[in-house]
């Protein structure tokens, strides 16, 4: 008879090692998920969810849709958190308030100090709390620059090289003293060549290099001897681009005239447009800002003109819709007097908040911080 194997023994034991071994994964693979903090992540995860679950269901109030976007416009789409300013147009009124102050006192009424001219007001210049304010520029960085709707309501008198040598400076303090704003952070100066220049398209900084005055083109230069080779203090310190010549480079008005050089070399920066065209910019409104005024006025910009027989030096300014100079000193030791207004200049932050309604002279847009 054939002896029968016992099968049944054999699987059994195999299948209790089975069992065992499945037991053994099952803690190793527990342990694991516990130490790698798996269900910690799973359950932040669900937390999330929910989170972002009911941020949508409360979608039509106006704190959660202002919550999303704080959250995702700083990051994403505005990472340096520029305020929006796409609803400001160039030309738009702001109703900006200056802190009040006295009457500017820094001019002087002597030949002899500040302004070198005798003619300006003796009580100082008043402040004009009449001024309107329009936007003059809107910055990359969320700045915006305004400028007063029309010029100060007093003329101011430069002469000679004291007028040349302090006009920068007395021009940017006088609006400095008279129409910033502490509390908001805003310091005023005057306008100056620079604002208009950066606004020139291709056309405006054509006809301006191509200038010729005499036998000199902008930015050559000329040189003058002897008798005629006289030039004020400031001329040799500073350069002779548009950003140098708009410098105040003094920290107060200076009382340091002129000299004479022996040899002189003088580089123009003189030009002039007889009506300023306005295919010259690219912004309509920009142009009939700047030169739309019928009133006179300084800007805070010197320049130098190689004359014959002898160089011209001065102050910019506008007269209507002419870009003009302004002679106060010549290198053959003349003078000259010139008396005009004053335009503003302010510079709102990006933190300053301005308002989407309004924007005319009856409504102006208001501001905040």
């Amino acid at each position: 008879m054939q002896k029968k194997s016992n099968n049944s023994g054999i699987t059994l034991i195999a299948l209790i090692i089975t069992i065992i071994v499945m037991l053994i994964l099952v803690a190793v693979t527990v342990n694991t998920a516990v130490n790698s903090g798996l269900f910690g992540h799973a359950k932040n995860a669900t937390q999330g969810w929910k989170s972002e679950e009911e941020k949508e269901s409360n979608i039509g109030s106006d704190n959660s849709i202002n919550d999303i976007v704080n959250q995702y416009s700083g990051s994403q789409t505005n990472p340096d958190n520029k305020p929006d300013r796409s609803f400001l147009k160039v030309g738009d009124y702001i109703d900006y308030t200056p802190d009040s102050a006295e009457n500017y006192m820094g001019l002087g009424n002597s030949e002899s100090e500040k302004a070198g001219s005798a003619s300006n007001p003796a009580e100082g210049i008043p402040q004009d709390t009449t001024l309107k304010w329009r936007v003059m520029n809107i910055n990359d960085d969320g700045s915006v620059d305004l400028i007063s709707a029309s010029p100060i309501s007093t003329n101011i008198y430069f002469k000679g090289s004291l007028g040349y040598n302090n006009g920068v400076l007395l021009l940017n303090d006088l609006c400095k003293t008279q129409y910033s704003n502490n509390s908001l952070g805003i310091t005023a100066r005057s306008i100056d060549l620079e604002d208009i220049e950066k606004k020139f398209n291709s056309t405006g900084i054509a006809a301006r290099n191509a200038y010729v005055y005499d036998d000199t083109q902008y930015g050559n230069t000329k040189t003058y001897s002897g008798d005629i080779s006289y030039s004020p203090d400031i001329y040799d310190r500073v350069g002779k681009t548009t950003a140098e010549e708009s410098k105040d480079y003094y920290s107060t008005p200076t009382t340091a005239t002129y000299s004479q050089k022996g040899t002189l070399e003088v580089q123009q920066t003189y030009y002039y447009f007889g009506n300023t065209p306005a295919n010259y910019f690219d912004d309509a409104t920009f142009h009939e800002l700047i030169f739309g005024t019928d009133t006179v006025y300084w800007l805070a910009s010197r320049y130098a003109l190689c004359d014959s027989p002898y160089a011209d030096f001065g102050l910019r300014s506008v007269r209507s819709a002419r870009l003009y100079c302004n002679f106060l000193f010549y290198s053959n030791d003349g003078a000259d007097s010139n008396s005009y207004r004053v335009r503003p200049v302010v510079s709102l932050g990006s933190n300053i908040k301005i308002s989407t309604d309004g924007g005319t002279a009856d409504t102006p847009r208001t501001i905040s911080l």
